[in-house]
């Protein structure tokens, strides 16, 4: 699922957000619900997934049945962030 993920970044002076959009129907494969919790877990494993040691903050899930989209947004903290699993191509030696 998460290569499926249309990704779009917003950088301002308030920080980083984000918004993933996921078809409905590929989303409902995997989840049987509309919940905040589940955002937060799909944010965690997309930043996973993309090597991104962000920190999501304010996740909300908006389902757009017109347009069969679910819409996940979040804000992503980066300053001061001694957070990180990720080891980079220049560390594996």
């Amino acid at each position: 699922m998460y290569g499926n993920i249309l990704e779009r970044r917003i950088v301002d002076y308030d920080g980083h957000s984000m918004v993933l959009e996921i078809a409905d129907s590929e989303y409902n494969t995997i989840y049987d619900g509309y919940s905040d919790d589940i955002a937060m877990e799909i944010v965690n494993n997309y930043l996973q997934y993309r090597s991104d040691d962000g920190r999501p903050s304010n996740v909300h899930i908006q389902h757009d049945d017109v347009n069969n989209i679910v819409r996940i947004y979040a804000d992503i903290d980066y300053l001061g962030n001694d957070h990180t699993t990720y080891r980079g191509h220049w560390e594996l030696r």
